[in-house]
C-alpha cells in the first residue's frame, strides 16, 4: 500500500487595487496626506511612493517604487523616473511611512531625496516634497522643514567645461585585443 503526503498548495496572485480618486489638486503636504495618508498608514512594514502630477497639481496616478521591512526599504530614482516619464509627470510629490510611529528622516531618507531630486531636475521635474507618514494622523513634510532646499545646479556654458569620462578603447578584431 503507498502512503500519500498531503502538501498544501499556495499562490500568490497580482490583484488589482481600487483606484485613490482625487480632484482635489494637491496644494500643500496637508493635502497630499488627506489624499494618501490613509492608504499609506497602516502597513507593517515601510513602503516608498511617489505621485506623479500634472502642472495643476492634480495626480496623474502613485507608484509604489518599493516595500521594504520595519524600518527601512530601498528606492532607486531610476525606477522612480520611469514612471513619471511615461506618466508624462510635471512633478512628484514622494512618501513613505515610517511604521514606527518615528517621524525623523533617517539619513537614508535624506540621501535618497536628495539623489531623487538631482535626478528629476536633470529632466526638467520637480520633486514637490517628501512625506513621511506615520501609523496616526501625523506626517512629516520634509519641504516644510528644510530639509532640503530647490536644487540650485549650473549648468555648463562653454565647451572646455564639459568632463566626459574616458572610453575604454574598443578593439576592432580579436589580435588586437591580446
Amino acid at each position: 500500500m503507498t502512503m500519500q503526503y498531503e502538501m498544501d498548495q499556495v499562490s500568490i496572485r497580482m490583484v488589482k487595487e481600487p483606484p485613490l480618486i482625487s480632484e482635489e489638486p494637491i496644494t500643500g503636504p496637508e493635502s497630499a496626506v488627506n489624499i494618501l495618508g490613509e492608504y499609506l498608514r497602516d502597513y507593517d512594514r515601510e513602503l516608498m511612493v511617489l505621485v506623479n502630477l500634472k502642472t495643476d497639481g492634480k495626480p496623474i496616478n502613485m507608484n509604489i517604487m518599493s516595500i521594504g521591512t520595519i524600518n527601512g526599504c530601498i528606492a532607486a530614482p531610476r525606477e522612480a523616473l520611469k514612471t513619471s516619464i511615461l506618466s508624462n509627470a510635471a512633478s512628484i510629490i514622494l512618501f513613505h511611512n515610517h511604521p514606527s510611529g518615528n517621524l525623523k528622516p533617517s539619513r537614508e531618507d535624506i540621501q535618497i531625496t536628495d539623489r531623487m531630486i538631482k535626478a528629476y531636475e536633470m529632466l526638467g521635474m520637480s520633486v514637490l516634497d517628501h512625506i513621511i507618514l506615520g501609523p496616526d494622523s501625523r506626517f512629516y513634510s520634509m519641504r516644510e522643514h528644510d530639509v532640503f532646499s530647490l536644487p540650485c545646479t549650473e549648468y555648463c556654458t562653454v565647451l572646455e567645461d564639459l568632463d566626459f569620462k574616458p572610453l575604454k578603447p574598443q578593439s576592432r578584431n580579436r589580435d588586437e585585443a591580446r
